[in-house]
């Protein structure tokens, strides 16, 4: 039998191609990244170990290329990759039939620094997708100081290289040469996906409760709640009727009062574990009045990681924040009582939803999302309402604007710690009831210690970091100028700041180009000449004069940082070393302030 494992030079040696029937390349910054940090966290593990990421349908066609039927995105993204590694500088894939996206990868093997940013819709996501693999940050647990692929310096990148090389695997299954592709391509993509580690964890624990009292009452009661809060973007009242909700939610819907369920006298039917897991399998969502449709949440982890946050609140601090490490994680706490681990899991569910945002798609907004923090309420009519989390909007905008920071500084759905800090916060209260104020002194806190452990900012010291520069930090200065100005009557030194949201901008942008400026090189990098942009901001106002970027995107959504870059281009008419050594000054007595700015008596 042929051996199915490829190494990544392996399957390099063949040809593929991407036939019509296949939707075209989509993959974005999360999935490039999470890809490229498990391959990077596996090479930390061991470098000796083959590192297995996926499987590879194919079809072998008469002329020897491989027709790929299921696995085109992680191949599309290894292709870019070994490119930029200079690991094989051979194209081996192709796309049937688009002239557009083959004469840009063409072009891009060829020499991948001519390939100019345009806004042709064919190819912008394989352009992004080439900044994306060439700035991801690999050690999620650590992004200041990760190391990224296009990083020359990086001592490791030659092993890196070698690990990718000779250590990554793809299993290749070629499917037999009379198969009717266009009917298998469409059984793989409406295939029942293979069980995953949540679902094989809620069996587990099921059966516990099974050998330790055989209490019916208790598996139902664990399925039903598991499975509420493992669908993460649906507010978890709405899944429960009202008789529930009462008993679970108490009268108001917005409390939390767990008890485990007690036996029925009344039922004699017995269940088997795949029952119970069957019976809620399709929980619906009940028909209430909401203040947002639910089916437009995005939150911001998924339901693996967050029961690793679960594990790590309340087993170990020592665990490891990466759904990887899941079902061993239980295995070896085998103690864990299912249903004290339910209550836990509920309880931290119900917080999650009430204090931590969400996301909305909102089609005006750059980046398509608004953040949005609620609370449940019962209306009249006895259903589940949303509205504000804080009555104050003022305290409510302060809070959201805090935790959007700490979301797009730390994007990563894996080593979340800051959310860690958030939900321990809320560990030891005998209710989920805290008031506006305090939240925001504890997120402060926590915001202000980040930056007081990383950064050293002085006058002096002529911070330079150029792209390098951590996106916490321009975020940072965000948001202390957004309550620099908020207790200014919206101003920073007279120029008046318009409202903004954090956004997950991820591109820093010299406003002083560095290819049209050469002989200022030391000014160039500099803290005051930087701001954060979209990758798609970035193509466009690629090599623009400052005074053409400042007239080009005035009146968009942009970070104060950037509102006040821009008004000083436009009121001197230019933009130069004088400009950048004035704002720098200014950023440094700013962040001298951040500690006086963040513990002051909140005027927002």
């Amino acid at each position: 039998m042929a051996n199915l494992n490829k190494t990544i030079a392996e399957i390099f040696n063949d040809r593929y191609i991407v036939p019509l029937y296949q939707r075209n390349f989509a993959w974005e910054e999360i999935e490039i990244t999470q890809l490229l940090q498990d391959i990077y966290e596996s090479f930390k593990k061991d470098k000796e170990s083959n590192y297995f990421i996926g499987t590879l349908v194919v079809l072998k066609r008469k002329d020897g290329i491989f027709e790929i039927i299921d696995g085109q995105q992680r191949l599309t993204v290894l292709s870019l990759m070994i490119k930029i590694l200079n690991i094989n500088n051979t194209l081996q894939l192709s796309y049937d039939s688009r002239k557009e996206v083959e004469g840009f990868l063409q072009l891009f093997y060829a020499n991948p620094n001519s390939v100019k940013s345009e806004n042709n819709p064919e190819i912008i996501d394989f352009q992004n997708a080439i900044d994306y693999i060439k700035e991801a940050k690999l050690d999620a647990k650590d992004c200041d100081n990760s190391p990224y692929i296009g990083d020359e310096k990086w001592d490791e990148k030659d092993k890196f290289k070698e690990f990718i090389e000779k250590n990554v695997i793809l299993i290749r299954v070629e499917v037999p040469v009379d198969t009717d592709v266009a009917s298998y391509f469409e059984i793989m993509n409406n295939r029942g996906e293979q069980l995953q580690k949540h679902e094989i964890l809620k069996a587990q624990m099921i059966e516990k409760i099974t050998k330790e009292n055989e209490n019916r009452a208790h598996q139902e009661q664990f399925a039903q709640i598991w499975d509420a809060c493992s669908q993460m973007d649906i507010p978890i009242q709405t899944l429960f009727d009202n008789d529930k909700r009462k008993e679970y939610f108490e009268e108001d819907y917005n409390g939390f009062n767990f008890k485990k369920a007690e036996e029925s006298t009344e039922s004699t039917e017995s269940k088997s574990i795949s029952e119970i897991l069957k019976d809620n399998t399709d929980m619906q969502t009940i028909n209430d009045d909401k203040s947002n449709d639910e089916s437009t949440y995005k939150t911001i982890i998924d339901f693996p990681n967050f029961l690793m946050h679960i594990f790590k609140l309340e087993y170990n601090k020592e665990i490891p924040l990466n759904d990887n490490e899941l079902i061993n994680t239980y295995d070896t706490r085998n103690s864990i009582d299912s249903m004290e681990f339910i209550e836990k899991l509920f309880f931290y569910r119900v917080v999650f939803d009430r204090f931590i945002i969400k996301t909305i798609d909102d089609e005006e907004s750059e980046d398509k999302i608004k953040w949005v923090l609620e609370k449940p309420e019962k209306n009249d009519k006895q259903n589940v309402i949303y509205k504000n989390s804080f009555d104050d909007n003022k305290k409510q905008e302060r809070v959201i604007k805090a935790l959007s920071m700490l979301q797009v500084s730390f994007r990563s759905r894996i080593y979340k710690n800051w959310l860690q800090d958030v939900l321990r916060y809320f560990q030891n209260r005998k209710n989920i009831e805290v008031s506006a104020d305090e939240y925001i002194k504890f997120l402060d806190e926590k915001i202000l210690s980040y930056y007081k452990e990383k950064f050293n900012i002085t006058k002096e010291n002529q911070y330079s970091l150029g792209t390098k520069t951590p996106h916490f930090l321009f975020n940072f200065i965000d948001y202390l100028y957004y309550i620099k100005s908020r207790n200014n009557d919206n101003k920073i030194d007279d120029i008046k700041i318009e409202d903004f949201d954090f956004k997950y901008w991820n591109s820093v942008e010299h406003h002083l180009a560095q290819n049209k400026n050469k002989q200022r090189t030391d000014k160039i990098d500099s803290l005051g000449n930087l701001y954060l942009i979209s990758k798609s901001v970035n193509s466009r106002l690629s090599d623009r004069i400052p005074k053409e970027k400042a007239e080009f995107y005035k009146d968009k959504n942009m970070g104060v940082n950037r509102q006040i870059i821009y008004k000083i281009t436009e009121n001197n008419n230019e933009w130069g070393e004088k400009e950048i050594i004035e704002h720098y000054e200014n950023l440094a007595t700013l962040l001298n302030e951040a500690e006086t700015l963040l513990k002051s008596p909140h005027k927002i």
